[in-house]
């Protein structure tokens, strides 16, 4: 059973013509009973995508 699911999650800051694309299309699930761990270095948006979802 699907307990997370993301598709086409985009997260974009600033204003034309500035603008910064912190997650541009990602797509995961998360299944019951799965453990997942985000990672990423520093400025990658995986903190970002923890909180959209």
């Amino acid at each position: 059973m699907t307990i997370l699911q993301t598709k086409d999650l985009k997260k974009y800051y600033g204003t034309e013509p500035n603008i910064t694309r912190a997650l541009d299309g990602v797509n995961f699930s998360v299944e019951q009973g799965e453990f997942v761990a985000v990672v990423g270095t520093s400025g990658s948006g995986d903190y970002v995508k923890i909180r959209l979802s």
